[in-house]
C-alpha cells in the first residue's frame, strides 16, 4: 500500500466515525466483486494454528473474501466479511479461524490484497527472540552486547549526601540513557514470562537466564539496606554519556528515594521468580534473590499500604510469585487481602441505561475516577487471572472468579465499539476528554489525552502497553475461563500493534512491514538505533481522539520497556499451547 491510500483510507475512516457500535443486522446480500477502498489488514506476522484470525478493511457491505496459499496459488478460505460502523471508521471484519492448516498466506478481498502472513504454531518464535536480543543491545554498563558499550561505568552518586555507590548495569529504559526502575523492571517480568511459557529451546533458556541476571544486577545494587529499592539513576538529569570514571563531575545521580509502589511489588515478584529460575544452576544466587524479595515484601507491608488499583493488583502479583517460591499460608492469606480490597474498587452495580457498563475499575477509593493506566497496563485482570490460576482452593476463589467475569464482560462491550476489536484506553467521568464518544455516564477513549491525562503538559504516548497488557489479561481469562470470546480479543490486541490498524503499519521493529521512523534524541550522540524486537510506543492519538502516528516522534516512534516487556509476554502466551 502506498502513502497516500494510507492517508485516504484514515482520511475516510476518521470522516465516517460514529459513538455507537455494532455489526448490522439483516444483511441481505453479499457483494461479491465489490472491492473495498482500502487496505486490506491482518496481522504481518501472522496466527498460530489454534487461534482467532480476523481481516479488516474499509467497507459499508458484506462481502466475500479469500485466503490464498501463497506457494500453490489454491483458495484454502472462503468467507463473507460483515460490516462494523464503528468508533474508527466503517470497516467490514472477516473471520477466518477455521483455518488451521500450517502455510503462507494473503488475503483477498474484491481486488484488494494483503500483505504475506503465515500459520505456524511457532509464528512468534522469531520475534520472541528479537525481543530477548533487544535487551541485550539495550545493556547498560561493562557490556560487549549494548549498543554504545562500556557505558556509565561510573554510576552513580547518591543524590542525598554524594557519595559514591556503585549501581552500574541494568539497561537502558527507551531511546535513551535513563534506567527508571519502575519502567525497567518489566524487562525482568517479561523476560521472566517467556522463559515459563516453554515455547523457546532450552538454549534459548540459557540466554535469557544471562540476560534475566544482567538486568537483575542493577535492580539488587538499587535495594536500599532498609528494603525498599531506590527510584533511579540516570533520569532527566543524566540522559547523557560520561566519562566512564567515578568520583568526576558527570557521575549520574542517584535518586536515593524509595520508587513507586507498584514497582517495589514488581521487584518482589521478579526476585521470587529468579529465585525459582536459577536455584537449580546457583543456590547462593537463588537464596539472594528469595532473600530480596522478603526484605522487600516486609518493607512494603510495614511502610507503604497500597490503596490504587494498580498497587493492590502488583502487590497480588507479589505474593502469588513469591508463594510460588516459597510457598507458606501466609503469603496466600496476604494476597487474598490485597485481592479483597482490589475488588472493592470495581464497579459492580447493575446495568442501567445510565450505566450501561460495569467490572472497570476505580482508581482509589479517595479518587473514583475510572482507573487507567498507559505504562503499567490492565494489573487488575492480571492479578485477578494470578490469583484464580494458583489459589484456586482459597476459599476467595469464587469472588476472584466473578470479578475477572465481570471485568471480562466490560471489556467485551467496549470492544464491541470498534472494528479493529481493541479496548478503548479509558473510561472518563465529569467533561468530555475529546472525541464527543459516550456510554451511558461516562465518557471514553480510545487513546490518552494529548494533553492534561496526568499534568498540564503536553505529554502523551501510544497505548502499545496499554494493549498488550489486556491481550495478556484477556488470554489468561480466556483459558481460564474457558471462554473464547475473550482468547479472540486477546489476538485483536496483538494484530494492532503488528499491523491491523488504519496505517496498516507494523510498531514493532524486525516483525512486519510499514514501519515509521524511530524516535532520534537529539541530547546525546549516537542515538540509539533501531533494535529489532523493539516495540514502540505506538499508536497514540488526538485531542479528538483520532489515531496518529508520529514519524520519529517520542509520543509514538520511541521504544519503552513495559511495551517490549507485555508484547513479548503476550506473544509467547497466544503461542504456548494449553489443554
Amino acid at each position: 500500500m502506498n502513502e497516500r491510500s494510507r492517508r485516504d483510507f484514515l482520511q475516510r475512516s476518521l470522516q465516517q466515525s460514529v459513538a455507537a457500535a455494532g455489526v448490522l443486522a439483516g444483511i441481505s446480500g453479499v457483494a461479491a466483486s465489490a472491492p473495498p477502498g482500502g487496505p486490506v489488514l491482518v496481522n504481518h506476522v501472522g496466527f498460530v494454528p489454534s487461534g482467532a484470525k480476523f481481516l479488516v478493511t474499509e467497507g459499508a457491505e458484506a462481502v466475500e473474501f479469500s485466503i490464498v496459499d501463497r506457494d500453490s496459488g489454491r483458495t484454502e478460505f472462503g468467507g463473507v466479511a460483515r460490516p462494523m460502523n464503528g468508533d474508527l471508521g466503517q470497516s467490514v471484519v472477516g473471520d477466518f479461524s477455521a483455518l488451521t492448516r500450517p502455510g503462507r498466506y494473503e488475503a483477498r478481498l474484491g481486488a484488494g490484497r494483503s500483505g504475506p502472513f503465515a500459520i505456524a504454531t511457532d509464528i512468534y518464535t522469531s520475534a520472541i527472540r528479537n525481543c530477548v536480543g533487544y535487551f541485550a543491545k539495550q545493556r547498560c554498563g561493562d557490556s560487549r552486547t549494548g549498543h554504545h558499550a562500556p557505558c556509565h561505568l561510573d554510576d552513580g552518586r547518591r543524590q542525598d549526601d554524594g557519595r559514591q555507590q556503585d549501581v552500574t548495569g541494568g539497561w537502558h529504559d527507551a531511546c535513551d540513557l535513563r534506567k527508571w526502575v519502575n519502567a525497567t523492571i518489566y524487562g525482568m517480568i517479561g523476560l521472566s514470562r517467556v522463559l515459563e511459557s516453554t515455547v523457546l529451546s532450552r538454549a534459548d533458556g540459557g540466554r535469557i537466564i544471562d540476560e534475566l541476571r544482567w538486568g537483575n544486577a542493577y535492580f539488587l545494587k538499587m535495594q536500599d539496606p532498609a528494603g525498599y529499592v531506590m527510584d533511579y539513576c540516570g533520569g532527566d538529569d543524566g540522559n547523557n554519556y560520561t566519562d566512564n570514571r567515578r568520583g568526576t563531575a558527570d557521575d549520574r545521580v542517584i535518586h536515593n528515594g524509595d520508587c513507586e509502589l507498584p514497582a517495589q511489588f514488581h521487584f518482589i515478584a521478579a526476585q521470587a521468580a529468579m529465585a525459582r529460575h536459577t536455584r537449580p544452576a546457583d543456590p547462593a544466587y537463588a537464596s539472594g534473590c528469595e532473600a530480596s524479595a522478603r526484605r522487600c515484601l516486609d518493607w512494603c507491608v510495614k511502610h507503604r499500604s497500597p490503596g490504587a488499583a494498580r498497587s493492590l493488583a502488583a502487590a497480588v502479583i507479589a505474593c502469588v510469585e513469591l508463594h510460588r517460591t516459597v510457598g507458606g499460608n501466609e503469603l496466600r492469606d496476604l494476597a487474598a487481602g490485597y485481592a479483597k480490597r482490589l475488588l472493592s474498587l470495581q464497579e459492580t452495580a447493575a446495568v442501567s441505561d445510565d450505566a450501561p457498563v460495569r467490572g472497570f475499575f476505580r482508581s482509589a477509593v479517595d479518587r473514583p475516577e475510572p482507573s487507567r493506566e498507559i505504562m503499567h497496563g490492565n494489573l487488575p485482570m492480571i492479578a485477578l487471572c494470578q490469583a484464580v490460576e494458583y489459589f484456586g482452593d482459597h476459599a476467595d476463589v469464587g469472588s476472584w472468579r466473578r470479578g475477572l467475569e465481570l471485568h471480562a464482560e466490560y471489556l467485551l462491550a467496549m470492544t464491541g465499539r470498534s472494528a479493529f476489536g481493541t479496548v478503548p484506553f479509558g473510561l472518563y467521568s465529569g467533561e468530555d476528554p475529546g472525541g464527543s464518544r459516550r456510554i451511558g455516564r461516562c465518557w471514553y477513549r480510545w487513546f490518552m489525552k494529548p494533553r492534561g491525562e496526568y499534568s498540564a503538559a503536553d505529554w502523551w504516548v501510544g497505548i502499545n502497553a496499554h494493549l498488550a497488557s489486556n491481550g495478556l489479561g484477556l488470554a489468561m481469562a480466556g483459558r481460564l475461563l474457558r471462554d473464547w470470546r475473550l482468547s479472540e480479543l486477546a489476538q485483536r490486541q496483538l494484530d494492532w500493534i503488528i499491523g491491523v490498524n488504519p496505517f496498516d503499519a507494523s510498531t514493532m521493529t524486525g516483525a512486519g512491514r510499514n514501519h515509521a521512523p524511530l524516535f532520534v534524541t537529539g541530547e546525546f550522540r549516537p542515538a540509539t538505533p533501531p533494535i529489532d524486537g523493539g516495540v514502540m510506543n505506538g499508536i497514540g492519538g488526538s485531542p479528538e481522539d483520532a489515531p496518529q502516528l508520529y514519524a520519529g516522534s517520542y509520543h509514538t516512534c520511541e521504544y519503552w520497556t513495559p511495551m517490549v516487556g507485555y508484547t513479548m509476554w503476550l506473544m509467547a502466551e497466544l503461542q504456548r499451547p494449553h489443554s
